[in-house]
């Protein structure tokens, strides 16, 4: 889906796309480089009263959308999609305070399904992997579905 981005800052949806970088269609903040189309941000703008309070309301929703990635390492390199999620909500609070407006409330994710040590090894079992625990400071449990 194409995005409307015509980068004159001039309308409120191009001062929300610049402001949370969504302004290449196919290469979005969002997780799988997606974009947030034109009428989530415009309905957001209305909801929100302001493009500014909007950008905020947007920066938590990212934030959302990647605490709900799982982290992974495998042969000593390690993506902590937590840090991304941390920065997007940092980056909403320094919005909100400047600009106001209430803090948009998600539910908790939870993240579930099969837990491997290494996702190239066929020789460790899923059952001889720790599924609880804490790590890079981030407690976590596999609950069974």
């Amino acid at each position: 889906m194409a995005i409307t981005y015509l980068g004159t800052y001039a309308t409120d949806l191009d001062k929300v796309r610049e402001n949370i970088r969504d302004t290449v269609d196919s290469a979005g903040p969002r997780p799988a480089d997606a974009n947030f189309t034109d009428a989530v941000i415009n309905g957001i703008i209305t909801d929100e009263g302001s493009w500014q309070r909007a950008v905020a309301a947007l920066f938590e929703m990212l934030a959302a959308e990647w605490r709900r990635h799982p982290s992974y390492s495998t042969d000593g390199l390690r993506l902590d999609r937590s840090d991304i999620a941390d920065g997007f909500d940092k980056i909403a609070k320094d919005w909100r305070s400047k600009y106001g407006g209430a803090v948009r409330q998600y539910a908790p994710v939870y993240v579930s399904g099969q837990i491997t040590q290494d996702g190239y090894s066929d020789d460790i079992a899923n059952d001889d992997v720790e599924a609880s625990g804490e790590y890079g400071g981030h407690k976590f449990e596999y609950i069974r579905p």
